[in-house]
């Protein structure tokens, strides 16, 4: 009976034994448990916090990229802007420069001809002197032929001819703008060279009808003619 007893004694102390540690592990257990929990956690703040950096930084990234690139399309139609007031500034220097050359204010150079209108070197006795000279009528033939060819500029003797100008005969002189040239008289004009000497050199045009009035003429291309502007000349 006490051997009963003793047997029953140990298994119960056994039993006891092991609840108790099963109790104790429980115990440290659910004690270490928030422990990791807090960790945890902590953890996940940083984390959040950290995303909601990389958030703001992405979404002023965004922002700095907008800004530059509408700053780039302004910049783009201030470049897009001035190179067309540049053009435009160009052909209205280009114009300019047009007008000037055909108001006779620059000079000009460029391709075209040269004519050449001198006396008659041969006068027979019994003719009148003044049927063998040039006078400005001669001279106007040869203008209105080179302007109707395309002249774009006229000097006679060097001095500019413009459509306001005047020419008169005085004797064996001519008078431009006030201004007196002796025999012979040297017409340059500007312009396409092929297509002036052309105009000039047609069967019964201009030159053959000097010929006939007994005016001496000699005419060339030239590839480069030189003028002086107007005012240099009368001033």
């Amino acid at each position: 009976m006490k051997l009963l007893w003793k047997s029953k004694s140990v298994i119960l102390s056994l039993v006891l034994l092991i609840t108790g540690f099963l109790i104790s592990y429980s115990y440290q257990h659910t004690k270490s448990g928030p422990e990791m929990v807090r960790v945890n956690e902590s953890q996940w703040e940083k984390e959040y916090f950290y995303q909601q950096q990389l958030l703001d930084l992405e979404k002023k990234n965004k922002e700095l990229r907008d800004e530059l690139k509408a700053k780039r399309e302004t910049i783009q139609g201030f470049e897009s802007e001035w190179a067309d007031k540049e053009e435009m500034v160009s052909d209205l220097v280009e114009r300019k420069k047009k007008l000037q050359m055909f108001a006779g204010e620059i000079p000009v150079q460029g391709e075209g001809v040269e004519v050449t209108l001198s006396d008659a070197a041969y006068i027979p006795e019994n003719d009148q002197v003044n049927q063998y000279i040039v006078h400005e009528s001669h001279i106007h033939k040869v203008l209105n032929e080179l302007l109707s060819a395309g002249a774009k500029a006229i000097s006679i003797n060097g001095q500019r001819y413009m459509k306001d100008s005047y020419i008169a005969c005085t004797g064996p002189v001519i008078t431009l703008d006030g201004v007196q040239h002796p025999a012979p008289f040297i017409i340059s004009a500007i312009g396409d060279s092929d297509v002036l000497f052309s105009s000039m050199n047609l069967t019964g045009g201009v030159v053959d009808q000097l010929v006939n009035e007994n005016v001496e003429v000699e005419f060339s291309k030239e590839t480069q003619v030189e003028m002086k502007a107007r005012l240099s000349t009368e001033g």
